[in-house]
């Protein structure tokens, strides 16, 4: 089976492109696959492999093993996205996506803004992020924390989003200065092709909205049985 994948290497990666990277970005497929941000699937991930393999599997980026059944390893998110599909391994999620990670990331992108400028963040945070929500199971576990991550992405993209609208103003009015730094990848190309279709694409796919309404009734939910059990538990007392 790790054969096979390693084997089909370049039709995983256009297919993570085609379902995951084309959806954050305005350019053609073409054009897609030479551009930087197709490095984001080459970023090394810990994955948790659920089989053993003594021997190293060469791939057309590299080697890779051994592996160990329980044990982490570092191998490309390409590979990562494949073995998890077939249920070969877990993947673990890069430290920068935890839940309070990103509330601190997000403090920092708003103590930013006093200075004019971005926050640091990882270079292919957008896709890699995308990637982990959609293509793993990384979240299967704790739907809830998956909405959380959802909620705090969305927060910390649309805060850049709005320094890039500013920035691109400002590039208008004098195209001699252009701040950068900081930047991801996704958000760059933003700047050059003077288009946010590609950020307001990602946003409109972890709309907040429809992870609202998935919290509010997972809470009304909640609220319903813990009405039910305290008129279980008040029926039960003696009257007075």
């Amino acid at each position: 089976i790790l054969a096979q994948a390693v084997v089909s290497e370049p039709n995983i990666k256009m297919s993570f492109c085609a379902n995951a990277i084309l959806r954050v970005n305005t350019k053609d497929t073409g054009t897609l696959l030479s551009d930087t941000k197709f490095e984001a699937l080459e970023t090394m991930v810990d994955m948790v492999p659920k089989f053993t393999a003594d021997d190293r599997v060469d791939c057309i980026r590299g080697s890779f093993g051994p592996f160990r059944a329980h044990s982490v390893c570092k191998v490309p998110l390409w590979l990562a996205l494949e073995m998890d599909k077939q249920k070969l391994c877990d993947i673990e999620l890069p430290f920068w996506l935890h839940e309070e990670e990103l509330k601190r990331l997000r403090e920092e992108e708003r103590a930013a803004d006093k200075e004019n400028r971005f926050g640091n963040v990882p270079e292919h945070y957008i896709e890699i992020a995308f990637a982990f929500l959609t293509q793993s199971k990384a979240f299967v576990k704790d739907p809830g924390q998956k909405r959380r991550t959802t909620l705090l992405l969305r927060e910390l993209v649309e805060m850049r989003r709005n320094k890039i609208v500013a920035g691109l103003k400002s590039f208008e009015a004098n195209p001699t200065e252009l701040r950068v730094t900081n930047m991801s990848a996704a958000e760059i190309s933003c700047f050059r092709t003077r288009s946010l279709h590609a950020l307001d694409t990602f946003l409109d796919i972890i709309s907040a909205r429809k992870v609202v309404e998935k919290d509010r009734a997972y809470e009304g939910e909640e609220n319903a049985e813990t009405m039910q059990d305290s008129s279980y538990v008040d029926s039960d007392l003696p009257v007075i």
